[in-house]
């Protein structure tokens, strides 16, 4: 049955908890992965990643989103038919830390807890008594944890290169985190980009990444530009591309129009709980684009909030059996719209250098 929109108590106490410990050195803290920002700024012998007026870094950041309703269509036997999702609903609290800061070479150290879980309206409608995945994923609670290492280091004047190395456990686990080899993920990101000037920057990369249910290599494209004060572009190719256009006399304001990729790759049922042992262990994979606007605000030197709708577009969903990985369980998912809020804390940059 429908099911309020919720975050259990529990549920926020923790990332807030952990994000007290942080703040004392989050004048510290620096950019997203792929953007790390060199500190100092009595150095210009060394190149800097990142143009001017771009979007702010994020040292902590949590976030809670939700999408209404869809349909998710699978086949009649294993899936469970054609099902409706009421709500969908994702939770993500992050943080990064340096470790190494010299002049020529940056450490920081990240981690990321994210959440998602599917409120169907009544998945056992016509499936009484048999098992389905649908079945299985109502209400269910879906993990990642991400502990990622980021560097940078800068050749001269004009060339740098950066790397994020990343294990990830994600799956349908109890607890926190669980170890275990089936939920785990190794990733790695390769760059080397040019600083042609202050405004504009040209990077080429390759990511990779390996689980349990395949292992792939892409090359990528970066090219940001500060066109003004006011207008910029920020992009990954071919994974994001977004518009920049920051807003008022102290760039407290700024918005992001753009598109995004995103992946995520779940292990299910692996612990046989919740009386599924019959249904066996898979793996879920999803895969669309995200359209969306963005709203950033600064409500202090040190305190961001953010606010974001937009359309995601599935392009494939499916399921892989455990015991025989190369069977791809297709299903059809509808598009929907999403809505985002958050906040983040941003030191101010006259206290990074």
């Amino acid at each position: 049955m429908l099911q309020p929109l919720r975050l259990s108590f529990r549920l926020l106490l923790l990332p807030l908890f952990l994000a007290l410990a942080p703040m004392a050195i989050a004048a510290q803290l620096t950019l997203e992965q792929g953007n790390l920002e060199a500190l100092t700024d009595d150095l210009p012998v060394y190149s800097r990643p990142g143009v001017r007026y771009r979007s702010q870094s994020r040292g902590v950041s949590i976030r809670y989103e939700t999408q209404p309703k869809f349909d998710w269509t699978g086949q009649d036997g294993i899936t469970g038919g054609t099902q409706t999702v009421t709500h969908l609903e994702q939770f993500t609290f992050k943080f990064k830390v340096p470790l190494l800061n010299k002049p020529r070479t940056k450490v920081l150290l990240g981690y990321e807890w994210d959440t998602e879980k599917y409120f169907f309206d009544d998945p056992y409608v016509g499936f009484e008594d048999k098992q389905t995945l649908f079945q299985l994923l109502d209400e269910r609670r879906l993990k990642a944890n991400k502990l990622s290492a980021y560097v940078t280091h800068s050749w001269d004047d004009r060339f740098y290169s950066s790397g994020r190395f990343r294990i990830s456990y994600n799956g349908d686990y109890q607890g926190l985190i669980n170890f275990d080899g089936i939920y785990r993920t190794y990733s790695a990101a390769a760059v080397y980009g040019k600083k042609v000037d202050e405004d504009t920057e040209w990077a080429v990369g390759i990511t990779y990444s390996n689980n349990k249910a395949r292992q792939i290599a892409l090359p990528f494209f970066v090219y940001n530009r500060t066109f003004n004060a006011r207008w910029g572009l920020q992009t990954a190719l071919p994974g994001q591309a977004y518009l920049r256009r920051n807003v008022g006399r102290r760039m407290v304001n700024t918005f992001l129009l753009g598109a995004t990729f995103d992946s995520k790759y779940y292990a299910i049922n692996t612990g046989s709980r919740g009386g599924f042992e019959e249904l066996g262990q898979f793996f879920l994979r999803n895969n669309g684009i995200r359209s969306m606007l963005q709203y950033e605000h600064s409500v202090s030197r040190w305190v961001w909030v953010f606010g974001q709708a937009g359309y995601y577009i599935p392009v494939t969903t499916r399921f892989n059996p455990a015991e025989t990985i190369d069977l791809d369980i297709e299903t059809t998912v509808q598009g929907r719209p999403f809505f985002r809020v958050g906040l983040f804390l941003a030191p101010p940059k006259e206290l990074i250098k």
